[in-house]
């Protein structure tokens, strides 16, 4: 399957710039978009890694690891993308990490 005019771009901006969060962040989302889930976890990742207080970045993470069937992990990220959302005061963030934190723990019942 041939990449996306987005996945092509980002990608070669992620090499033009191996440590700028932007290029990563437009990566994964880009990946998210087309559902290939574990390439967008791969790219989340090396995002936090790289930002590790990236708190939407963590959501996102979590979201694709519901989406790859990866509960547990799903929770770790989540956890850590609401403790950042409130420690920076984002409600929005916040509130979407605990409905997928409680979507993962259904899944694991």
């Amino acid at each position: 399957m041939a990449d996306d005019p987005r996945i092509a771009r980002f990608t070669a901006l992620k090499a033009q710039f191996p440590q700028s969060e932007m290029p990563r962040w437009s990566l994964a989302t880009a990946y998210e978009d087309a559902k290939r889930y574990a390439d967008a976890i791969g790219e989340l990742k090396e995002l936090v890694a790289l930002k590790p207080d990236y708190c939407v970045a963590f959501i996102h993470l979590g979201s694709c690891l519901i989406a790859e069937e990866r509960y547990e992990d799903a929770i770790e990220a989540l956890e850590e993308g609401r403790r950042l959302a409130i420690e920076q005061g984002h409600m929005a963030p916040k509130n979407e990490a605990e409905l997928l934190i409680e979507q993962a723990r259904d899944e694991l019942a």
